[in-house]
């Protein structure tokens, strides 16, 4: 009986040392990495790092939410949805005037944005704010 206390006595005092032990103290998990943005053909986005942090925009490029993110991942996601953006702004459009009078103007990415018989803009699709814009001064120099 007193082989089988021993060693048991033994265990339990190790563990119960090793309970008492100061615990390493945690690393700090890297950043995430570069940011991966996902444009939606809605116009909204979601900003995702490999760490899990996920950050949501809506259609108009407002941060909608956040996730599991370190301290400066949303600046910067909030940074490379506003460089996407700003890039989308550029490139051609055309100007298709359909025969009820209506009329929409395409850019290159896929952005749609629809105008009514008189010419006031009735609705965009994958669109940001600054094509929606330049879609308006097509319309008006097309009067």
């Amino acid at each position: 009986m007193i082989r089988i206390a021993l060693p048991l006595l033994a265990a339990c005092a190790a563990l119960a040392l090793s309970a008492c032990a100061q615990p390493e103290p945690l690393k700090a998990q890297s950043g995430g990495g570069a940011p991966q943005v996902n444009r939606h053909a809605n116009g909204s986005y979601t900003v995702r790092y490999d760490n899990g942090c996920i950050v949501t925009y809506n259609e108009s490029g407002r941060r909608s939410g956040s996730q599991a993110c370190r301290p400066g991942q949303v600046e910067r996601a909030d940074a490379a949805v506003q460089d996407d953006a700003t890039t989308r702004g550029g490139g051609g459009l055309t100007v298709q005037r359909l025969d009820n009078g209506s009329a929409t103007v395409r850019f290159n990415d896929g952005c749609v944005v629809t105008y009514n018989k008189d010419g006031r803009r009735s609705g965009s699709r994958g669109c940001v704010p600054k094509q929606v814009a330049r879609a308006d001064k097509a319309m008006q120099k097309r009067g």
